[in-house]
């Protein structure tokens, strides 16, 4: 075991000795070089108070980790403003870049025209929230100045079928669409990029719990209309036994069986999520009169639902409220059961718990 990962490290710095060779050291912006030339354009909201950003880069370069990092790169100089490190969950400064110290170590694969960057980090990946409130609205940031329709290509997190889904109904073609898996670095004659939409601060769990009102209104105004027509139980309860989190024991209910139990004599049907349609999870939450399940990506729907629907969400005592407010600020029947987690947990909004049965018939 200790000689393959002996191999693996001297294979992978033989790796980025080469690579840096072809494609060169990457370098941190040195105010005395005048070739490092971008543009970029503030734009703000109605009802909220940050200012953001809009990059555009000529005849450059993108190299992206998937996670943490992602660099735009002219004439061999990152571009401060418009790449990401993170660090702490939060932007770091361009030399904790991952190309400053290791480069560039992947092909060099070249688009004709322009392409905006939709990544977000590893958040934006695969789970459900990240991809509807970090990824999406920087469409709707870069529409505030420019025009979608001349937007050649779009470089996403990852291309999951429902991403896809998501993306062609606000009017993409799939050949417009590139997955950061196959494309981690590339040159185009024009990059796009943008600021976060909600993250600001350092202070994360404030950022999140309090995420601009603008986010959900265009959300709701892109894809209400396009729910399915299809007729869908009116009592929902949430089966996330499919989940990630829920397999690896990340967040589960310990008493979920007499939970479920409880639930179908009140006429509650099980939904996994992951098997619908988004536009059959659109409707879903539009037409419910009441949606019960464990605090997790799947609340991300509540957007959709109307003045009529109650959401009741279990969780642990130490999870954060950004449902709990996305339901204010969307004028959401929102209600809560606290529980404190049982065992150990890899953080402290994940855990077991033990839903109180009683309280949750009071809810229903």
């Amino acid at each position: 075991m200790k000689i393959k990962k002996i191999s693996q490290s001297i294979f992978k710095a033989i790796a980025i000795f080469i690579f840096k060779l072809i494609y060169g050291k990457v370098k941190e912006n040195n105010e005395l070089d005048s070739n490092l030339k971008y543009f970029r354009k503030e734009i703000n909201f109605e009802g909220c108070e940050n200012i953001y950003n809009i990059f555009e880069i000529n005849n450059a370069r993108l190299y992206t980790d998937r996670i943490q990092d992602t660099a735009i790169i002219k004439n061999n100089i990152i571009v401060e403003e418009a790449s990401f490190q993170l660090r702490n969950n939060f932007n770091s400064t361009a030399n904790k870049n991952i190309v400053i110290k290791k480069g560039t170590p992947r092909f060099l694969k070249k688009l004709n025209g322009n392409v905006l960057s939709l990544l977000a980090g590893g958040g934006g990946n695969n789970n459900y929230f990240h991809w509807f409130f970090d990824v999406l609205p920087r469409l709707r940031i870069f529409e505030k100045n420019l025009n979608l329709k001349n937007l050649d290509y779009l470089l996403c997190p990852n291309l999951n079928l429902w991403q896809i889904k998501s993306l062609e109904l606000l009017g993409f073609k799939k050949k417009q669409l590139l997955s950061s898996v196959k494309y981690r670095h590339i040159f185009s004659d024009v990059i796009y990029t943008t600021s976060h939409p909600w993250n600001f601060n350092p202070d994360i769990i404030n950022d999140i719990e309090n995420i601009p009102k603008w986010i959900s209104v265009w959300l709701k105004k892109k894809f209400l209309d396009k729910k399915s027509e299809k007729k869908f139980p009116k009592r929902i309860y949430i089966d996330r036994s499919d989940s990630n989190s829920n397999v690896k024991e990340y967040r589960s209910i310990i008493n979920e069986k007499e939970i479920i139990e409880y639930l179908k004599k009140e006429k509650f049907e099980l939904i996994q999520l992951s098997k619908l349609d988004l536009e059959d999870e659109i409707k879903i939450f539009n037409s419910a009169e009441i949606v019960v399940g464990l605090q997790g990506a799947g609340f991300t729907n509540l957007i959709w639902s109307n003045n009529k629907t109650k959401i009741i969400e279990l969780r642990s005592k130490y999870t954060n409220k950004l449902y709990q407010n996305l339901a204010k600020q969307n004028e959401i029947n929102f209600n809560f059961i606290e529980s404190e987690p049982v065992g150990t947990s890899i953080a402290k909004h994940y855990g077991a718990i033990n839903v109180d049965l009683e309280e949750l018939k009071k809810l229903i």
